[in-house]
């Protein structure tokens, strides 16, 4: 291939496995130089992966005339190049009267959301989008300026999730010069040189200043920095998700529960990722937690002395109880309680309104040695047992010896003293034999089923959530 930028966007295409063969996709065209320039080059390329283009633009109707000239100069260049487009004018005035919020941020979720329901509309897999290394640049220099951490220096990436971006290794400059190669046409977006925008701040005055007075290559060095920053962030990201699934004592609809002592042996950079990761979970995926909230939620980890609880935007909660983190959302904090369900020995047994399964194993005394001892496993004496043991929750006016102690013990006691809340109580399983409970999970056995010399079978019982599967 002769050309410079479609050689490198084939290999853009290639390296992050873009397209597959036959793909349908929908191509985001504005009308400006990056996008004119993505969709000629995607044109040339579309025969080496057979894949089916259909042109997306939605006339946000914030500039007037120029919006609507963009609109008709998009739909006219589809027609010449006989590919197929949905072109859809969006109501400016509710944009501008949205009432709170950035409108640029507006316009932006109000375009991603037009694009993925035309691909939807039309079976797409994949959405082209015209970001490039200048844009990737910026980017890093925005997110840096904020205090972001290594998800936004990451920048922008090339693939995720059905969004692609061929143009992602191109400087403006290789685009700029493609399209006066190839006499492509496109329309200039005004808006562009408004300075009352960050990031128009930051292409027009910053990154021009970093040029001339420190880097040349200012924007190449910012770009690779980006790469650098996704690789590492995702990695930590697997490895946090990882780790969260051993951390995981429950998982109800509107609260998770953690184990501090798994936790803080973790290095801080994955306690805090776990910690944001729960909480963006609770929220759909929306960001719960700044920075700042995110360590202060750390130290109550961390610190035995720090006691209270952190508040969040929309009822997300942080506190500490014992050795257990939990945050919740207000209208849900953990007051479902466990069914009772009949014990599966050996095998596995879910254990109903919890994300906890219990797998139970019978083994011989001689391999009581060999066997790791945590929190989350029980050993109990088989025969003690019987063969018959069910799990439930807990129970007003339950009472149980907790092992090393020769009196019964009344289990909300128990739960006082170990620092659980009220609302809590109900979600930590039992394992009961007839009336007796044998097990507190992740808590304490009781005596009188604990193994001892003259044990001869073991019954190992194991908690795990359902992550872990």
């Amino acid at each position: 291939m002769s050309d410079a930028l479609l050689h490198k966007v084939q290999e853009t295409i290639d390296r992050h496995r873009m397209l597959a063969v036959g793909e349908v996709v929908i191509v985001a065209v504005s009308g400006g130089v990056d996008s004119m320039a993505m969709l000629h080059a995607l044109l040339r390329l579309r025969l080496r992966y057979h894949a089916s283009l259909h042109v997306a633009h939605l006339n946000h109707d914030l500039r007037g005339s120029e919006s609507a000239e963009a609109a008709d100069f998009v739909r006219c260049q589809c027609e010449i190049h006989q590919i197929p487009a949905t072109v859809m004018r969006a109501d400016g005035r509710a944009l501008q009267n949205r009432g709170s919020g950035s409108l640029q941020a507006a316009a932006r979720d109000l375009r991603y959301r037009f694009l993925h329901r035309v691909a939807d509309e039309q079976g797409a897999g994949r959405i082209a989008l015209g970001h490039h290394r200048n844009d990737q640049a910026e980017t890093v220099l925005m997110n840096l300026l904020r205090g972001s951490g290594t998800r936004g220096l990451g920048g922008i990436p090339p693939v995720r999730d059905r969004i692609i971006r061929p143009l992602i290794d191109c400087s403006r400059e290789e685009i700029e010069r493609y399209a006066r190669k190839e006499g492509i046409p496109y329309v200039e977006d005004s808006s562009n040189r408004m300075l009352a925008y960050g990031r128009n701040r930051i292409r027009a005055e910053l990154l021009p200043e970093l040029v001339k007075r420190y880097n040349p290559r200012v924007v190449h060095a910012l770009a690779n920095a980006a790469t650098v920053f996704e690789a590492e962030d995702t990695l930590l990201n697997d490895m946090a998700e990882k780790e969260l699934r051993t951390v995981l004592i429950s998982r109800l609809h509107a609260e998770r529960v953690l184990s501090i002592p798994a936790m803080a042996i973790l290095p801080s950079a994955i306690r805090w990722r776990m910690i944001r990761r729960v909480a963006e979970e609770l929220r759909d995926g929306r960001s719960g937690l700044t920075f700042q909230q995110t360590v202060a939620a750390d130290r109550l980890l961390m610190t035995n002395a720090v006691q209270g609880g952190i508040d969040a935007p929309d009822g997300l909660r942080v506190r500490r109880a014992g050795s257990r983190l939990i945050l919740s959302m207000a209208e849900g904090c953990g007051r479902h309680r466990i069914s009772c369900c009949p014990l599966t020995v050996p095998g596995r047994t879910v254990v109903p309104d919890s994300s906890l399964s219990l797998q139970s194993d019978l083994l011989e005394r001689r391999e009581l040695n060999e066997l790791a001892h945590d929190a989350r496993t029980a050993f109990l004496d088989a025969d003690c047992a019987g063969p018959t043991l069910h799990v439930r929750g807990w129970r007003e006016g339950d009472r149980f010896v907790p092992i090393g102690m020769r009196g019964r013990k009344k289990l909300q006691d128990f739960f006082v003293d170990a620092k659980v809340p009220r609302d809590q109580r109900g979600t930590v399983p039992l394992v009961v034999s007839g009336d007796r409970i044998a097990w507190v999970v992740g808590f304490r056995v009781d005596e009188r089923f604990k193994v001892t010399d003259s044990t001869r079978r073991i019954l190992r019982v194991r908690a795990t959530t359902t992550a872990e599967l």
